[in-house]
């Protein structure tokens, strides 16, 4: 997922536990906030998209392949489009992140799947079913967007009307990889003989296409399913918060994060911005996945808790959660934050 700020080969991240090749400025960035019709977004797509999948296994043994977009997909592209993507293109190379120009967004993040894999027999409460009690989801750092990806495919099958908002620093990241993956998830859930739907296993990579038909086809679909897509980029700030509607008072808005707290810095602005959306609406709640420690560069989950309780907020450690693998390497954590 994307680490963002409020200052200025393989995308799969390896298990050893470190923030890996991270490069920083000091320099103070002025990056403006953006939203981004989806038709827009919908007009720089390629004419087909190249996918692999990625397995999700749930606590309680449910496993889920969702697709993904390749990465040597997306760097096509950018090298299609011009000069102006040129930086975006060095940073994936060269380090996972680096402040102010490119933050994450192409790399499935462990802990992404970590959430993932909680969500999927979990949902946003005790039960996944009891999605129908919220109306708004928010990915911050929606990268590669696998924890929303799950609820997305649970509320296509089972008819429920939501709001996915996506935010991530880098606009790039969410047309070419956070909007194509959600794509093809409804492809690969959408049955329709007018296009080859995806199939989706342990080995499943192929091509899709993206013809003017099958966009105008998810489009509808999506109206008709009243699933609304809203994608934000930008750094986590006021201005940010000011884009997001507050869901129902009666409903709840669920946010969702992955390795957002690497730095006591990105921890301090990811509070701020997490707190102002909580504190809108009493049933909301945020759920976010972290290392313990993130040697080297400061960050914690003990830096977390503390961030939350100066802003009036509760985070808490899911108990016997059972995700697979979260034991293995440096220790991970699911935690939950809510307002006093």
């Amino acid at each position: 997922m994307a680490f963002q700020f409020g200052f200025g080969g393989d995308d799969a991240a390896d298990d050893n536990g470190r923030a890996a090749r991270v490069t920083s400025t000091q320099q103070e960035h002025h990056v403006p906030v953006n939203q981004h019709a989806l038709d827009e977004l919908l007009s720089t797509l390629p004419e087909h998209l190249s996918y692999s999948t990625v397995r999700v296994e749930s606590p309680i043994g449910r496993v889920l392949f969702l697709p993904k977009r390749e990465l040597f997909d997306v760097r096509v592209q950018l090298l299609q489009e011009g000069t102006e993507n040129d930086k975006v293109i060095d940073q994936i190379g060269q380090s996972d992140l680096r402040s102010g120009v490119y933050e994450g967004g192409f790399k499935t993040w462990e802990c992404s799947l970590d959430l993932a894999s909680l969500l999927l027999d979990r949902g946003p409460r005790k039960d996944i079913d009891e999605l129908i009690r919220c109306d708004q989801i928010i990915e911050l750092g929606a990268g590669t967007a696998l924890p929303s990806l799950v609820l997305f495919q649970h509320a296509l099958h089972n008819g429920i009307p939501l709001t996915f908002t996506m935010a991530d620093y880098n606009d790039t990241v969410l047309r070419l990889a956070t909007l194509p993956n959600i794509i093809l998830t409804w492809a690969a859930n959408t049955p329709d003989a007018r296009f080859p739907t995806p199939t989706l296993d342990a080995t499943s990579k192929g091509d899709f296409e993206l013809s003017p038909e099958v966009l105008q086809q998810f489009t509808a679909d999506m109206q008709r399913k009243e699933i609304s897509l809203r994608f934000l980029s930008g750094p986590w700030s006021p201005s940010l918060a000011n884009l997001i509607p507050a869901s129902a008072p009666e409903m709840g808005t669920v946010i969702l994060a992955a390795e957002t707290i690497y730095s006591p810095e990105s921890t301090e602005a990811f509070v701020a911005l997490l707190c102002e959306l909580l504190k809108r609406v009493k049933m909301s709640k945020a759920m976010i996945g972290a290392k313990r420690m993130y040697f080297g560069v400061g960050g914690s989950v003990d830096g977390l808790k503390a961030a939350c309780r100066e802003k009036g907020a509760v985070a808490y450690e899911i108990e016997n959660h059972g995700v697979p693998g979260m034991e293995g390497g440096v220790g991970r954590a699911l935690v939950e934050v809510q307002m006093y």
